[in-house]
């Protein structure tokens, strides 16, 4: 998250520069990884949690949004009315076991999904070879 990040770099500022990393485009990275986590498992975010949580000012927030969007890492819209992001899909931050499990449900399922479309197809086939014409 970015306030460990925060932490991090104040504690370690030397070694951070030493690598010849900038903390401007680690933070910013930092801010699009830690936007993903909290998008995992939400379907809406007001701004203020946004402001909040990646540390930003108001009239920074759309601006980092719609950098995220062109990361293709999170689908949303955005809301300015009511000042909301509505979260449709994010990639995975960390790929574990649980995503796993879920991959494999998914493709159980559409692997079932995939044969009942074909007995159906084949049905089809069947009672139209079995029509006289």
């Amino acid at each position: 998250k970015i306030s460990q990040y925060q932490q991090y770099y104040k504690n370690n500022t030397d070694f951070v520069k030493s690598l010849g990393l900038s903390h401007e485009q680690n933070l910013r990275k930092m801010r699009f990884l830690s936007f993903v986590q909290l998008a995992e498992d939400k379907k809406e975010i007001d701004y203020a949690v946004i402001q909040k949580e990646m540390q930003l000012e108001e009239a920074e927030i759309e601006d980092f949004i719609i950098d995220v969007l062109r990361t293709k890492s999170v689908r949303a819209k955005i809301d300015q009315l009511q000042k909301k992001v509505m979260i449709m899909s994010t990639i995975h931050r960390t790929f574990g076991r649980q995503q796993w499990q879920i991959l494999r449900q998914t493709l159980t399922q559409w692997r079932e999904n995939l044969g009942q479309v074909q007995t159906s197809l084949q049905q089809l086939d069947l009672m139209q070879t079995q029509t006289p014409a």
